[in-house]
């Protein structure tokens, strides 16, 4: 049988039966959303023969949410920067305008933390608040000019009208790496120099600039695009899409005045003292040797929940283990030896993982979770600690461990008490009690034996067994574990139930956050609804019948998480991700890529031949005949006793025993 068309229907009568056909047909559907998003800058230009100067005096600065209140809903420790540069630096107590249009109040920062300090080493930044009107502000340490517009959206207009000196400044889409070389050729000795991409904002010397990224040869543009890639790979590991990132900068500040250290993050930035800065200049080294870029970046992703005894330079390593993978390079922990290490610890009796020195030792614990559940264990996690309430989140050492223990095996959907134990984490009885009641499987497989040239895979039903069947269930989930639609599908009875539950599925999303289309075999859509996250959802219920060769298609942006079916005759589950679309076959569901137009119909079906019967008793009868054929296939055949349906099917036998 082919996927198929439209009903054809062809008599052919022997033994008091007639032998009926037809074929049925799909039409697909691709949906694609996409969104643009533009700003606009008045700029002076200024040309010459051989320079390019650019001076922005008018902003429009888009607001992008209060970056202490972003890092508590993700529950990091520290926050992302929240500075908007302008490209100009105030001289110390040199006196800046500034006219700040509509009703709202805007903050001013002169200064950047880490690259702006006195003979003291003491942080030389200060904030100003900027009423609707005209502002005037001035800072005895001078610094670059920045805005940060608290508003979660919508944007504030202002303009420097005096004061103000331009450096080079580099935006990504708006210059080349030759317009950088003019900046530094008009300001050789400027007070900073500063690199702006999607996500990412870099502050640094003129000297190091020249140095490290045009003595590389490096294209700015290029380096930018990669900072912003390595940004992304680590919002997917924290299991934020596009909508829901913090979009404040991660800011790379060369730390010029410190004597000390080596490279460092806290509040608002990453550092990089004198030439360490070198690691983000050069796209070659961020790219093939960025271990300290995406470490110290990584550290600003940190959720406090289960950062627990030591684990502040651990935790924030499987952001750096992500970023290494993606960028094509070989694993720090096979390339520096660790697993043996490994497995020498894991030998020992009455082990303590608390004790482990070796950060790298204790990093393999966490990254053999990743190895063994795949790219959505980390994810799931990260999502499970934002959803916590907040008189549910751990404060000690211990409870974060033992929650930790909990809500790993509930990312997993595993007991991972074994695995756990195994590495010297100690749950206590009620970790136990609470792991054995949710129900999942215990784990078997030694995933504690795994590495990244050989990871060991847990013992999990499998896929194509989890789509075999007649009754399945989808369960899709917004925030707070939030049920706001639910389908139910039973072949047997040939009909689909979709549940639509009233309230908001999750108000961190302003656009499309699930969908549910089903389409039939003859192309035509029997049900399409598209889920907005933000907006009020109306209680409703639908039913209509389905039948093999159907499509299903769901959408979610958080489906690896918070989009499962069920087959509820085996109890299986299983996460479908962020797109998924099923044809309904003889055997339960296939995932198939897209849902297949109808071939037209342009050819009436040839009749069965060779039709004969067998078996003949006084009662029964077995007919048999050679398939039809038709240009879009031929599906099923109708079976009739004096002019009356008796049966339908698929094949080419049948016994009628009621003669």
């Amino acid at each position: 049988m082919k996927r198929g068309q439209k009903r054809k229907t062809q008599n052919l009568v022997m033994v008091t039966a007639t032998l009926s056909m037809f074929t049925i047909g799909i039409t697909p559907s691709l949906e694609i959303f996409a969104e643009e998003q533009a700003q606009q800058q008045k700029v002076s230009v200024l040309k010459n023969e051989e320079s390019v100067k650019v001076e922005n005096r008018v902003f429009t600065v888009q607001g992008k949410g209060d970056v202490k209140a972003l890092s508590h809903l993700d529950r990091r420790a520290a926050s992302f920067s929240p500075f908007e540069p302008t490209g100009l630096y105030a001289k110390p107590n040199e006196e800046i305008t500034i006219d700040v249009e509509g009703n709202n109040e805007i903050t001013a920062y002169i200064g950047a933390f880490s690259y702006n300090r006195n003979s003291q080493g003491e942080e030389l930044v200060k904030s100003f608040t900027l009423k609707p009107g005209t502002n005037t502000i001035r800072y005895e340490g001078g610094g670059m000019i920045y805005f940060y517009n608290k508003q979660e959206n919508g944007t504030i207009r202002t303009t420097i009208q005096k004061g103000g000196t331009p450096v080079p400044y580099f935006e990504l889409g708006k210059h080349t790496k030759q317009d950088l070389i003019n900046m530094l050729n008009q300001n050789p000795n400027s007070f900073a120099v500063e690199l702006k991409g999607e996500r990412v904002l870099i502050t640094a010397t003129p000297e190091r600039v020249k140095k490290y990224l045009l003595g590389s040869n490096t294209d700015p543009a290029q380096l930018l695009k990669k900072m912003d890639e390595a940004t992304r790979i680590q919002d997917r590991m924290s299991g934020l899409t596009e909508e829901q990132v913090d979009k404040h900068y991660i800011h790379y500040v060369e730390d010029k005045d410190n004597k000390s250290g080596f490279m460092y993050a806290t509040e608002y930035r990453t550092a990089y003292v004198g030439d360490a800065i070198q690691y983000v200049l050069d796209i070659n080294k961020f790219t093939t040797d960025g271990w300290g870029p995406w470490h110290e970046a990584g550290h600003l992703r940190q959720q406090v929940p289960w950062r627990f005894y030591n684990m502040g330079e651990v935790q924030n390593n499987i952001y750096s283990l992500a970023v290494e993978k993606a960028f094509g390079q070989p694993s720090r922990l096979e390339e520096e030896g660790v697993y043996p290490k490994v497995s020498r610890y894991l030998v020992q009796e009455n082990k303590n993982y608390d004790e482990i020195s070796d950060v790298f030792v204790k990093l393999a614990m966490l990254w053999q979770l990743h190895l063994a559940y795949g790219e959505e264990f980390y994810p799931k996690l990260h999502q499970l600690y934002r959803d916590m309430p907040s008189n549910e989140i751990p404060q000690t050492d211990e409870t974060k461990k033992q929650l930790f223990m909990i809500t790993a095996s509930k990312a997993a959907k595993q007991n991972l008490i074994p695995f756990f134990e195994k590495w010297g984490l100690r749950p206590n009885n009620d970790t136990i009690q609470k792991i054995a009641s949710l129900g999942y499987p215990n784990l078997t497989a030694e995933i504690w034996k795994s590495t990244d040239s050989n990871p060991i895979k847990p013992d999990t039903p499998n896929s194509s067994n989890a789509l075999e069947g007649s009754q399945f269930a989808w369960s899709l989930k917004g925030i707070g574990d939030f049920e706001f639609a639910k389908v139910n599908l039973n072949k047997s009875t040939e009909e689909m139930q979709i549940d639509l539950k009233a309230g908001v599925p999750h108000n961190y999303f302003d656009s499309t956050y699930a969908s549910i289309k089903v389409q039939n075999t003859s192309g035509k859509v029997v049900y399409n609804r598209e889920i907005y996250g933000n907006k009020q959802q109306n209680a409703e219920q639908a039913k209509f019948p389905v039948k093999v060769g159907d499509f299903i298609e769901f959408t979610h942006l958080e489906g690896a998480g918070r989009a499962i079916i069920t087959n509820m005759e085996k109890n299986i589950q299983e996460s479908f991700g962020f797109k998924v679309v099923y044809e309904i076959t003889k055997e339960g569901l296939k995932k198939v890529d897209k849902i297949v137009n109808p071939k037209p119909d342009t050819e009436a079906p040839t009749q069965p031949q060779g039709l004969y019967a067998s078996n003949v008793a006084s009662n029964s009868v077995e007919l048999k005949w050679n398939p039809s054929t038709d240009n879009v296939g031929v599906k099923e055949y109708q079976v009739l006793r004096d002019g009356q349906l008796i049966q339908t099917v698929q094949g080419t036998t049948f016994t009628d025993q009621n003669l």
